[in-house]
């Protein structure tokens, strides 16, 4: 294996981006909700508990989008437009719409659920690829006819779990050919008088040949903090914090438009890597938390996984799939904090496409997961599952609602060369809205972390100074003759502390902030 590029390394650590979280529906309505079935099937939790050598349902591939140097011819092509990062109400644009999954793979057609807001409004649909097209950030890859958008029937919160699920007809599809290169794309409904657009997060795997950089966008976090149809798995309607709070949903469906805080999450923490790679040349191909999922193989053999920030919903599936890769070799970079904070279980139909992210939070809410308890949906440092994701990411969430700077600490060649930065210098704004730190001997982050960044934040209202670090650490490669995958914690993942840059590259750079 080679090293990630430093130049990589560095500025997306000294370039994290933060993002403020609120909440969405701020109108008070009453706590009854229509009568329903609960969306958390027992047989989510079934596939959760399969090993993660099996792989779920899943569309497979029929062409072939990625040949031998196509990122390079990529990269050549004239660019569209740039997208701004947004935070998109539903209510300020005339049609609203989803897809029926934010994955796609070369010769899947993709099929479009259309609200209009005020009666039939004609729109236009454009598949805008993310990337660095000479100065432009997307590149038009494929748009629709003019179609009407009809108004459609709004969905209630059905059943305990106050699920939100459209059941909208669908108004058109979309082919993904060959001629979509792999990444990560938005499609523009772009209404035909002019007025506001919006987007609808799709990512399109790989193909063909396997870039060294796979980039992992979090679709889980993105239905977590969808606040679309008035509740997210955060808050519903009330008149006060408790309320909104004790009113939230504890499935999140996927068949709804991704609005508000979800959609931001996609633009500011998934975006701006992907331009960022683009834009200095670095091949690379990007999936989903759900495709994980039910694909974890697509870990297997890659050089270099990239976690981008906020990545806050793993499942169990994913947590061994990356501890896995991790021990055979594989390399990780988590850019931000608060990253494999809390165990999500996806609910899929009899196809597998996912159709919801369930959170309890509450183990004494989770009946489903009896069967199981490591299912269970609460944060991964509780009970049951006690599974500390500080030794899997190098560092634990600290605390949130800071903003402040980084100090260089140390300066690795591997990472810094090329940067001019040295032991002192200052970045200044690099840490919000939430950071994670080191943790002390006595929790799990590895034995040989090694800080690059170090800073000292004090919360709102408070005089106790708090730590932020960013840092990286190297694991032991798992024997050939070994199974990968040991419990986290083990000795195949906290190595003897070394001072100097090991043989082996790093197997994971952590971000303390996002």
């Amino acid at each position: 294996m080679r090293l990630p590029c430093p130049a990589l390394a560095v500025a997306i650590v000294a370039a994290v981006t933060s993002l403020a979280l609120v909440a969405g529906c701020q109108v008070d309505a009453a706590d009854v909700v229509r009568p329903g079935p609960s969306s958390a099937a027992p047989k989510g939790v079934s596939d959760e508990s399969q090993p993660v050598s099996v792989s779920l349902a899943a569309p497979v591939a029929t062409c072939l989008n990625a040949p031998a140097g196509w990122s390079r011819r990529e990269s050549l092509q004239h660019g569209s437009s740039d997208l701004r990062p947004r935070a998109v109400k539903p209510w300020t644009v005339p049609v609203v719409g989803y897809l029926d999954s934010f994955t796609a793979v070369c010769g899947q057609t993709m099929s479009v659920h259309l609200s209009s807001q005020d009666g039939d409004t004609r729109v236009r649909l454009r598949a805008l690829r993310i990337g660095y097209y000479r100065g432009q950030g997307t590149r038009l890859v494929w748009q629709s006819g003019a179609i009407t958008a009809h108004r459609q029937r709004q969905a209630v919160p059905t059943g305990p779990d106050r699920v939100i699920a459209e059941r909208w007809p669908v108004a058109a599809t979309i082919p993904v050919d060959a001629s979509w290169p792999p990444g990560m794309y938005v499609i523009e409904i772009v209404p035909l008088t002019a007025a506001q657009p919006s987007f609808i997060p799709l990512v399109v795997r790989t193909s063909g040949a396997r870039s060294p950089y796979l980039v992992v966008v979090s679709d889980l976090t993105w239905l977590a903090y969808n606040s679309y149809g008035g509740r997210s798995l955060y808050f519903g309607p009330g008149g006060s914090h408790a309320r909104r709070v004790a009113n939230r949903s504890y499935v999140a469906s996927a068949d709804r438009p991704v609005a508000g805080n979800g959609l931001a999450q996609m633009f500011s923490m998934n975006v701006p890597l992907i331009r960022f790679l683009s834009r200095n040349g670095f091949a690379s191909d990007v999936t989903t938390d759900s495709s994980l999922d039910a694909t974890p193989s697509q870990f297997g053999g890659q050089q270099t996984v990239l976690i981008g920030g906020h990545s806050e919903y793993w499942t169990k599936r994913m947590y061994d799939a990356a501890a896995r890769a991790r021990d055979a070799g594989t390399n990780f970079g988590f850019l931000g904090a608060n990253e494999v904070y809390w165990q999500g279980r996806i609910e899929r139909d009899k196809n597998g496409r996912e159709i919801a992210l369930t959170v309890y939070r509450d183990s004494k809410l989770d009946l489903k997961a009896a069967a199981d308890p490591s299912t269970t949906t609460v944060q991964w440092r509780h009970a049951p599952l006690l599974r500390d994701p500080a030794a899997l990411v190098g560092e634990g969430m600290s605390l949130v609602g800071v903003r402040g700077p980084y100090v260089v600490s140390s300066t690795p060649p591997w990472l810094f060369t090329g940067t001019k930065l040295k032991a002192g210098d200052v970045l200044k704004l690099a840490i919000g809205n939430e950071g994670d730190a080191q943790e002390p001997p006595t929790r799990n982050s590895p034995a040989n972390e090694q800080v690059v960044l170090r800073g000292v934040v004090f919360p709102t209202g408070q005089s106790t100074p708090f730590l932020i670090t960013a840092g990286y650490y190297t694991a032991r490669v798992a024997p050939a003759s070994s199974q990968p995958g040991q419990p986290i914690g083990s000795a195949s993942s906290t190595p003897p502390a070394r001072a100097s840059l090991p043989r082996r590259p790093p197997a994971l750079q952590s971000s303390g902030s996002r």
